[in-house]
């Protein structure tokens, strides 16, 4: 019985044995089928990986590329940048010369036009149509008659006379001014000289004034001298313009040039201090 017994439980161990390494080899089974999967999934993942790198790859070598190329685009424009600077700097240079050389120009320019009105002489107030058609005949019989026979041993020489470029005035208004241009300085200075001493002058009973014809711009730089002028000359002194704006002083037997208003405001200020 005990024998019987003992193979009993050797089968029944056996058994057990067996039943053990079934469920063992199923475990491994689904073990090893977990394990593909997990292998295809790694697999499937690491094409995945590689795809995307590859993607990155050429990503980073086209920003490379680019990179690069803007790099040089940036040194191209820095070299540029660099040129015209430099023109920049020579045209600067050249438009100070430029402009140093047109103030030159614009000052002989002005005193060319200013000496050629120098034998000008302006005459205001003479009615339009008295002339009669010859304008030059008209102002060489006038200027004697305006300022006497007596101040002319010889005719005055008139080379051409116009009225001021303007459109002809109506009957009611002003007339244009009549501009003569006369031959000879000496008598200019006569014309201007005698007007001013025989002034108020008159023609056919309508007043008449002769000035000297000087451009716009001398004009103004003559009228900025006009309220110094007055101040020195209530201070006594005698004053006088010169061509083209320079004021001439006369004080206590001395004599002095003014190029500026702001020369002669010093001037007379002087004169306040030393009168006080």
């Amino acid at each position: 019985m005990p024998k019987k017994d003992e193979s009993q439980r050797d089968t029944s161990k056996a058994s057990q044995s067996a039943a053990g390494n079934d469920a063992i080899l199923v475990a491994i089974a689904n073990h090893g089928a977990e394990l593909s999967k997990i292998t295809t999934l790694v697999d499937g993942l690491k094409k995945s990986v590689e795809g995307r790198l590859d993607v990155i790859d050429a990503t980073l070598t086209s920003l490379q590329k680019k990179y690069h190329e803007s790099e040089r685009r940036f040194e191209d424009v820095d070299e540029a940048m660099s040129a015209n600077d430099s023109r920049l700097a020579t045209l600067e240079a050249s438009c100070k010369e430029l402009q140093v050389a047109n103030t030159l120009l614009k000052a002989k320019v002005n005193d060319l036009e200013g000496r050629s009105h120098r034998l000008n002489v302006r005459i205001v107030g003479v009615k339009e149509g008295d002339e009669k058609g010859n304008p030059t005949d008209f102002v060489v019989k006038l200027l004697p008659e305006l300022l006497g026979h007596e101040n002319f041993s010889r005719p005055i020489k008139i080379d051409r006379v116009h009225r001021s470029l303007r459109p002809k005035p109506q009957p009611n208004e002003r007339p244009r001014v009549i501009i003569a241009k006369v031959h000879n300085d000496r008598d200019v200075f006569d014309i201007l000289r005698l007007s001013r001493q025989r002034s108020p002058l008159l023609y056919r009973g309508d007043r008449v004034s002769i000035f000297p014809d000087y451009t716009a711009e001398v004009s103004v730089q003559r009228q900025a001298f006009a309220g110094v002028r007055k101040r020195l000359t209530d201070a006594g002194a005698k004053c006088s313009l010169r061509f083209p704006a320079k004021l001439q002083v006369e004080y206590n037997n001395t004599s002095k040039t003014f190029m500026s208003p702001e020369e002669a405001a010093r001037f007379a200020d002087s004169l306040g201090s030393a009168n006080e």
